[in-house]
């Protein structure tokens, strides 16, 4: 389990991984719940009683107790060659980062949210990963070019038996050969990632959710794009409690703005069943 205070603007949040047994007297606006039901997790769980917001979307994991080959074969065999092609024809140099400076968290913010901005995104927010390394949750990884060029970035949230993308941004050139490598470095990224996660001992790469049902072309790419790397698709149950009258205003607004997501319709559907049902 992890949690992680931080500001959002006015808003005191609070993240938690890997539970939805929340402790309310926390002294934040609003607590976010995060709970990936991997394949061994008990359906008998207790529902939490405090009102909040549920939903209930999906996600893709990678089950880290194969062997490497066996992984790596259940690759879509296009994303295999660009995974080949990166290690051996490439310039590529990959970096991983366990215990990331405030340094190192300020160049990843500054290059994740440039990218944010041209894709119309939520930005990295700084408190947050800062908190995350400092409880030994946040793992940065990033790909560079043989000029020190960085051509894409990923930011976990790790776990006692996973890590979770919680990041992912790339540069953004003009030039299509540059391009081409940059889709191929993205791919040798995730794999080198995978690998490594394997080598701590950790059973699940967790690809930080998918869209329940892709509604624009970008949301179609995202899921095309994970799913080549094979996996299993699992539920994730997420709630947002408010714990102050400013926390509850935020969460009835962010519930006006996204009720008619697929993942909210999914939660009212299933919630009576908890973790009973799957569609």
């Amino acid at each position: 389990m992890a949690n992680v205070s931080y500001r959002r603007g006015i808003i005191q949040m609070m993240d938690a991984y890997e539970t939805t047994d929340i402790e309310y007297e926390i002294a934040v606006d609003i607590i976010i719940s995060h709970k990936v039901l991997f394949p061994s997790t008990d359906l008998a769980e207790k529902p939490q009683t405090k009102k909040g917001l549920y939903s209930f979307g999906k996600t893709l994991l990678i089950d880290l107790r194969r062997t490497e080959q066996e992984i790596f074969l259940d690759i879509h065999k296009n994303a295999r060659y660009k995974i080949n092609r990166a290690m051996k024809r490439d310039p590529l140099i990959y970096h991983e980062l366990t215990t990331p400076t405030d340094q190192e968290i300020q160049q990843f913010v500054r290059f994740f949210n440039d990218f944010a901005l041209n894709k119309g995104i939520p930005p990295a927010i700084i408190d947050r990963l800062k908190g995350l390394r400092d409880s030994n949750s946040l793992i940065l990884s990033y790909v560079s070019n043989e000029n020190g060029d960085t051509l894409c970035y990923h930011a976990y949230v790790k776990t006692k038996n996973s890590c979770a993308l919680l990041h992912s941004a790339s540069a953004r050139f003009n030039n299509s050969e540059l391009r081409n490598m940059i889709g191929r470095a993205n791919r040798y990224l995730h794999w080198e990632d995978i690998k490594s996660f394997k080598r701590m001992g950790l059973d699940w790469f967790d690809f930080g959710g998918i869209f329940v049902e892709p509604l624009k072309d970008g949301e179609r790419h995202i899921n095309t794009f994970k799913m080549e790397f094979g996996g299993q698709i699992v539920d994730i149950d997420r709630r947002h409690y408010p714990n102050t009258i400013l926390g509850k205003i935020i969460v009835f607004l962010f519930w006006l703005k996204h009720r008619n997501r697929p993942e909210f319709l999914r939660a009212k559907r299933l919630r009576q069943h908890q973790y009973a049902l799957k569609s």
